[in-house]
This record gives structure tokens, C-alpha cells and sequence, in this order.
């Protein structure tokens, strides 16, 4: 079962290693956007930041997030959607967290890798032709690279990001000899509810999950 992010051998984050992993568009990586977001949520969730309860409705997306412990990870884009946390004041509902919180995610995971050296940004978030060029080749290949391998609980952020993956518009495909992530079904409680949150918000406002 996937309960934690705690094994996890990197140093990125779920949104950091999500957006390096992302499929280049016209030859360019572009800036991630909801999806960002919903990979910040998720890891969150993993850590054990949040504590997400069931919608009495019964809709996934309604499902309130409440974080738990607002200490600094030291992990600009995580840290930085804590503190949108703090800053309202109460629990969230998965479908606003995701709608309102994706361009602060976006951003920081964007700084964070700058920071890094991981990539340049040339031009900014919202703008049309904004983009990412990755400069540490090895890093993005590294982490693509996780992608190939087949999904594992001794590997909890890859079969995250390949869930997400899985339900963005990017999809995922497996190869032989690969079984699908596990869909929700191999993560604790609170993470599923999470997790099942944050991918049907996407869906809702993008239309681009499963």
C-alpha cells in the first residue's frame, strides 16, 4: 500500500518532478498548470499534511482538504501551497484548492527549478508563448526514466505521477511487460480520497482526466 512519500530516493517534489516529466510540445516543455496543483496536493496528502474527508454528497471534487501541520517542508512549491492554506483560514474543498491554487503551484515548482539550475524559463506563466527549456538533461532524463519502470510501492511519487499522468490529457501508455499504476486503488485512505479529489477537479475545470 502507498502511505508515503518518505522513501521516495529524490529530492524533488511531486510537482517538480511532474512538470520536468512532462511530453515536450513543438519540441518545448511547457509550463504545467492544474496539473501542477493537483501533483502538489497529492504529495501533501502523502506526507500526511492533509487530511481530506469524504463529501456527504458523494463527489469526489467536494471532498474537504484540511491541512494538519503547516511547518516548512523547505520545498518552495509545497511550502508555498501550505501557506495558501494558512492563509485562508479553513479546510478547502479539492475542486477550489485545484482551480485556485494551480498558478501558485505552477510558479513556485517553475522557481524552484530555475533555482536549481534543472531549467530556464523564457517568458512567464500566462504568457502565450511562455516556455521551459530544461538544462539539466540528466535530471529530466532520470525522471522520465521512472515512467518506464513499472509502477511500485517502494516508489510512491513515480505511481503518483504516473496516475496523474495517466488521467491528464497527456495519458500514459504501458509498455510491455508493464502493468498500469494501480489507479487509487494501492494508496491509504486519506490519499485516495485525496487523490480521487484532486484528478476529478482537473477533470471538472479541464476535461482532460479519465
Amino acid at each position: 500500500m502507498i502511505t508515503s512519500a518518505n522513501a521516495v530516493g529524490t529530492t524533488l517534489s511531486l510537482p517538480e518532478e511532474l512538470q520536468l516529466a512532462l511530453p515536450l510540445m513543438t519540441g518545448q516543455l511547457r509550463f504545467g498548470s492544474m496539473d501542477i496543483a493537483v501533483a502538489a496536493i497529492i504529495d501533501l496528502a502523502l506526507r500526511g499534511r492533509i487530511v481530506a474527508t469524504k463529501s456527504r454528497f458523494a463527489q469526489p471534487s467536494s471532498a474537504r482538504l484540511t491541512l494538519v501541520d503547516a511547518a516548512p517542508i523547505g520545498n518552495a512549491p509545497l511550502d508555498a501551497v501550505m501557506r495558501a492554506f494558512v492563509a485562508r483560514g479553513k479546510p478547502w474543498k479539492a475542486y477550489s484548492a485545484v482551480t485556485e491554487l494551480w498558478a501558485t503551484a505552477s510558479e513556485a515548482t517553475t522557481a524552484s527549478l530555475v533555482a536549481r539550475g534543472a531549467v530556464s524559463a523564457h517568458g512567464f506563466l500566462r504568457d502565450r508563448g511562455g516556455r521551459l527549456e530544461p538544462l539539466d538533461q540528466e535530471l529530466r532524463h532520470a525522471t522520465m526514466a521512472r515512467l518506464d519502470r513499472a509502477p511500485s510501492a517502494s516508489d510512491p511519487l513515480a505511481t503518483v505521477l504516473l496516475d496523474i499522468r495517466q488521467h491528464s490529457a497527456w495519458g500514459w501508455t504501458a509498455k510491455p511487460g508493464q502493468r498500469k499504476p494501480p489507479l487509487l486503488g494501492d494508496y491509504s485512505e486519506n490519499v485516495a480520497i485525496t487523490a480521487r479529489g484532486a484528478l476529478s477537479a482537473l477533470y471538472i475545470a479541464t476535461g482532460s482526466a479519465v
